[in-house]
């Protein structure tokens, strides 16, 4: 394999990749970034980083963009739950994923690392497990494992590894991204807990095993990058304890979870954008935990215990 000097990152402005080009950068790499605007940029400076507002779907576009990078690491993804045509997914997480690959390898480039999810893996089992419900009627899920089975048949032409990382949350976060989850505990006197749990990352911790596996990932791998599994009333008590806060915990009864669910399922179906979904509320029931046996022993991945007052007050 040719050294790696120089990486683009796809999605710059998002809280993994802002995280990637962080670990890229303290270790000495060059790094191309594409944004929609520079201005939404909140991640680290670097005169070794390069921003270039470019719409990563565009493919002649994105054509001189990639010319003169040693690998890819692409984190843009459309991810919305409120979304429910599946084609609009399709155009963001297939076609432009597998348009970008072709495009790499037409250039010449060595590594093409593609950031799916683990929730295209049968939870508590290990990668090559096939999907799930909840998540087979995720159109976010559906789309990344689609994405994955196209682009695997380009293993051969170049080196491809695919990351499935668990629920990621922390620097460069956003009260209304992914962070949300928290924000009970940071500012609420009640904090209510559904009955099920899950996987949960620091997204430091997993820019670090994406560029493990741009570094030691074989080529046609799947490798779950996975932190913590805990139950959601497990999960909020070691936030509130690492935060400093007291408040009360109140378990969700998993009934109010289907109620909600069938309530969403209503809503969208009269043309209202909601989150809420039948699917989507399972995933509170559930216990979706994963393990990271396979990144540990052949990538090195071994990530740091979970510290909320670190992840979510930077």
């Amino acid at each position: 394999m040719e050294k790696i000097q120089t990486v683009l990152v796809t999605g710059a402005n998002g809280m993994l990749a802002s995280n990637v080009i962080d670990v890229l950068l303290s270790q000495g790499y060059k790094v191309r970034g594409t944004v929609r605007r520079k201005s939404s940029y909140r991640g680290p400076q670097s005169p070794s980083l390069e921003l270039v507002e470019c719409d990563f779907k565009d493919s002649q576009a994105m054509s001189p963009v990639m010319t003169g990078c040693d690998a890819v690491i692409h984190c843009a993804a459309m991810t919305s739950q409120s979304e429910r045509d599946y084609s609009k997914f399709r155009e963001v997480n297939v076609v432009a994923t597998e348009n970008l690959v072709k495009t790499a390898i037409s250039l010449g480039v060595g590594t093409f690392v593609d950031v799916s999810t683990a929730n295209t893996i049968g939870f508590g089992k290990a990668e090559g497990a096939p999907m799930v419900y909840p998540f087979t009627k995720s159109n976010y899920a559906l789309s990344k494992s689609e994405s994955e089975k196209t682009i695997m048949k380009y293993r051969d032409d170049i080196r491809l590894v695919i990351t499935n990382p668990t629920f990621m949350a922390g620097r460069y976060g956003t009260a209304k991204g992914a962070n949300r989850l928290f924000n009970m505990v940071r500012k609420s006197p009640v904090v209510f807990c559904p009955p099920g749990g899950k996987s949960v990352l620091d997204v430091a911790e997993a820019a670090k095993g994406m560029v493990l596996a741009m570094q030691y990932g074989r080529s046609g791998e799947n490798y779950l990058i996975t932190g913590e599994n805990l139950s959601y009333k497990q999960l909020f008590k070691r936030a509130a304890a690492d935060l400093g806060r007291k408040p009360l915990f109140i378990p969700i009864p998993g009934w109010i979870t289907v109620v909600a669910g069938k309530l969403g399922d209503f809503l969208a179906a009269i043309g209202v954008v909601t989150d809420m979904s039948s699917p989507t509320l399972a995933m509170l029931r559930i216990n979706n935990f994963y393990y990271t046996d396979k990144a540990a022993k052949e990538l090195g991945f071994v990530p740091a215990p979970l510290d909320f007052k670190k992840m979510l007050e930077d």
